[in-house]
């Protein structure tokens, strides 16, 4: 036979000798797909080898979709084969540019947790995602034997036989064809499959590629098969599994150079030692650190687990392995039989109780991890009780009760009770002040560290007085560990920026100057001894530092230090801190060609990871258009802010979730400074967005987060002359101010938001009499916070309403 014309040729999907027939329902299924009403959507194809998948794919491709009318299409064909990283390449591409209807179309043989794994993800990206499984065979098997007789005859200029199909055991599309090629050239169409290809393979010496390569290896004894190819025939000829068996067993480093795909079908299908020399290789191998092997090894592994011990830690690592790979939901049921084991375990000894405390409290980080808040707290609350009971009978137990409850102050506050995170944090912040009290040398970095996450809460809650308080506390034994072991100078100096950051944003610029100061000192001397180490933690503390000197209106320090913060970014070669360092100085110095620079820095950031670069390039495009405004550049601010606009509406809800408190205050000071420039739709615009980011924040923020933003977009209403629409989110924002818990007398922002609402009801003569009760209201409540400013515009605002 001539070599254009092999068999491996006239059966391969992509030379489409035999037309593209049938399957009109799955066609009919993958346009109703593409035609949703979902911005994005995925969709894997699957189905056994030989059964048509690249032909659909093709045939979708090249017949179903016109870009201009569907938008964009994604094909990835053996998608199984390919590591995430590479999946995730491509999924971000769609994000880029182009339209933002998107359809990605995977096809797989397989699917199970390596598809599990990699659709969770896909979902990240706002993808809605299904799975069609394609049937192996063509409804019409007789149409289809003919019409693959007729076009092998032509190819091979022979006259086509006129016969039925045989019928042929577990039949794929692929079988069909091979015995309409059989029966073109003369040999009778035997139904044991295996027959069918020798007849085949024995009239052609050429080369074997494809799915006629895995069916040659079921039908030869070739001396040193490909591991790939053997294992991805295994699936389909299980008489192959032992040899499979024998070749890894045999030489275990085979391994080592198999593919991912073939080494999860090894995985699922090899006996208990090719089990076990796989997991050898891949547990230790940081290329799969994020895939689903080693995820499907544990698995396996867990079933020969011996006793309850064993198999309560096997569980655990599958629940740890599980979360890493994104199986979110399988994390959570490997964790749950982890915990029941532990609990038969507390059953036959109560001393295993810290081991099931443990357990619960890793489910409660896979909760969250699957989103599965409703349950958290019940988890993380009953271990809580048993670590309180355990320490009861054991004061030794008392720091693994003090972690456990600074644990979950943070699942509480992941969850938006701020009340019980307080409350949390405050027990764990008493606890290892004892401990620290008792035994400084253990436990006073424990409370130092504990001291710090009490300041941020109160920091959240506004409370600047005791935030600024457990900061210094915090500071003063981190400076004490330092003295006595300098192997913690790193340490204090770190804490010192975080110190430092909070005091500049509670408003307390001299403190923060001086204690930013000290760790940039500190970072001095570091880096002198090691550059590469501490050259990065210098130039941060410099820009931090920068930012409280403008504060305090030293504007020279200011930029001074800004500038020296670039300086060491660029001698570090690291681009994203470059990046942040001259949008610093831009708002430090006023310097639009830096905020320029920072834009072309984070355009290549994007160009080379776009999900962990977007954001920042957000952030930079409203950083540069604000500049614009204020250098009366109006035009160019325009097309910039445009383009901001428009990076954030392709922001996936992951990313805005993830970046939101980094986005939300640049957008709204952009959205300000449009709106003082009369741009008022474009300010709207921006505005709108940083509230539906600061919603997506609500549950791991403080209400006034949101609250504030509601606010500020009620403004920029107001300045576009949407007054009635600005009077109504107004009158929401009272409402959910008082829905939200919180001592509103005490609450500046709550006082605020009802002379927010009085001005618009005078301006636009609605209710004026509530509204004037309301706005005295806010002015008691001015009086007592100190606040002058809003307590003038109150005392106008009543007046109005007073005179109306």
């Amino acid at each position: 036979m001539d070599r254009a014309l092999s068999v491996a040729a006239l059966l391969d999907p992509t030379h489409q000798v035999v037309p593209f027939h049938g399957r009109e329902s799955e066609s009919h299924s993958l346009a109703l797909w593409r035609d949703s009403p979902a911005p994005r959507a995925s969709v894997l194809l699957h189905a056994p080898a030989g059964a048509g998948k690249t032909r659909l794919l093709q045939h979708f491709r090249d017949e179903h979709w016109a870009d201009a009318e569907h938008g964009r299409l994604l094909v990835i064909d053996d998608a199984d084969r390919l590591p995430w990283q590479a999946v995730f390449r491509q999924l971000q591409d769609t994000l880029r540019d182009g339209p933002a209807r998107t359809r990605v179309l995977l096809a797989a043989r397989t699917t199970g947790w390596w598809w599990s794994s990699t659709r969770q993800r896909i979902a990240d990206f706002d993808h809605e995602v299904t799975a069609l499984e394609l049937a192996p065979t063509l409804d019409d098997r007789a149409e289809s034997f003919t019409l693959a007789c007729q076009h092998f005859a032509k190819q091979l200029d022979v006259t086509a036989p006129d016969e039925p199909p045989p019928n042929i055991a577990g039949e794929t599309v692929l079988d069909l064809h091979m015995a309409a090629l059989t029966a073109v050239h003369g040999d009778p169409c035997d139904v044991n499959r295996t027959q069918l290809v020798r007849q085949l393979l024995g009239r052609d010496d050429g080369r074997r590629t494809g799915r006629i390569a895995e069916d040659h290896l079921a039908v030869a004894t070739p001396d040193s098969p490909d591991p790939d190819l053997l294992a991805r025939a295994a699936l389909r000829w299980p008489n192959l599994r032992p040899r499979l068996d024998e070749l890894i067993t045999g030489d275990p480093e085979v391994v080592r150079d198999m593919a991912r795909d073939s080494l999860r079908i090894a995985a699922e299908i090899g006996s208990p030692a090719t089990l076990e020399a796989i997991a050898r290789k891949v547990f230790r191998d940081e290329r799969f650190a994020t895939d689903a092997l080693p995820s499907i090894l544990t698995r396996r592994l867990v079933e020969r687990a011996g006793d309850v011990l064993d198999r309560a830690e096997m569980y655990g690592m599958l629940s740890a392995r599980t979360m890493v790979c994104g199986l979110r939901q399988e994390s959570v049921e490997a964790s749950r039989s982890e915990v029941a084991c532990y609990r038969e375990l507390v059953e036959q000894d109560r001393e295993n109780r810290p081991l099931l405390a443990d357990a619960l409290g890793d489910l409660g980080l896979r909760l969250i991890n699957a989103q599965r808040d409703d349950e958290v707290l019940a988890v993380s609350e009953e271990a809580i009780s048993l670590w309180r009971e355990i320490a009861e009978e054991d004061p030794e137990t008392v720091p693994q009760l003090a972690s456990a409850l600074e644990q979950i102050s943070y699942r509480y506050q992941a969850l938006g009770h701020e009340q019980e995170a307080m409350t949390a944090i405050s027990r764990a912040t008493r606890l290892f002040q004892e401990l620290a009290k008792n035994h400084p040398a253990l436990f006073r970095a424990d409370f130092a560290r504990v001291a710090a996450a009490m300041a941020r809460r109160f920091h959240v809650e506004g409370d600047k007085q005791h935030a600024a308080e457990s900061m210094q506390l915090a500071i003063a034994n981190w400076r004490v560990i330092a003295q006595e072991d300098p192997r913690f100078e790193p340490e204090l100096a770190r804490n010192l920026v975080a110190a430092g950051t909070m005091l500049t944003d509670l408003g307390r610029a001299g403190a923060a100057s001086e204690t930013l100061k000290e760790a940039v000192d500190l970072f001095r001397r570091l880096a002198v001894v090691n550059p590469a180490a501490f050259g990065k933690e210098l130039a941060e503390a410099l820009t931090h530092r920068s930012k409280a000197l403008l504060e305090l209106a030293d504007d020279v320090d200011a930029a001074l230090t800004a500038r020296e913060a670039v300086m060491l970014w660029r001698e570090t070669g690291d681009r994203k801190g470059l990046g942040a360092a001259l949008l610093n100085v831009a708002q430090v110095v006023g310097d639009v060609g830096a905020a320029e620079e920072a834009v072309a820095v984070y355009r290549e950031l994007v160009a080379c990871d776009l999900v962990r670069n977007q954001a920042g390039l957000v952030v930079a495009l409203a950083i540069l258009a604000r500049q614009q405004l204020l250098r009366d550049q109006d035009d160019r601010a325009l097309q910039t802010a445009d383009e901001c606009l428009d990076v954030c509406h392709r922001l996936p809800s992951q990313l805005v979730e993830y970046f939101g408190a980094q986005l939300v205050p640049p957008l709204q000071n952009l959205a300000r400074a449009l709106s003082e420039s009369d741009h008022h739709v474009r300010a709207v615009g921006m505005s709108e967005f940083a509230v539906g980011a600061c919603a997506t924040l609500k549950a791991r923020t403080a209400p006034t987060v949101y609250l504030s933003a509601l606010q500020q977009h009620v403004c920029r209403l107001r300045g576009a002359e949407r007054k009635e629409e600005a009077r109504n989110t107004a009158h929401t924002a009272v409402v959910l101010w008082h829905l939200a818990g919180l001592e509103l007398d005490r609450h500046a922002g709550y006082a605020d938001a009802l002379t927010i609402y009085g001005k618009l009801c005078a301006e636009t003569r609605y209710e004026v009499e509530k509204a004037l009760q309301l706005t005295h209201r806010a002015v008691e409540i001015l009086r007592e916070a100190g606040e002058p400013v809003k307590l003038q515009f109150a005392l106008e605002t009543a007046s109005a309403l007073g005179e109306q």
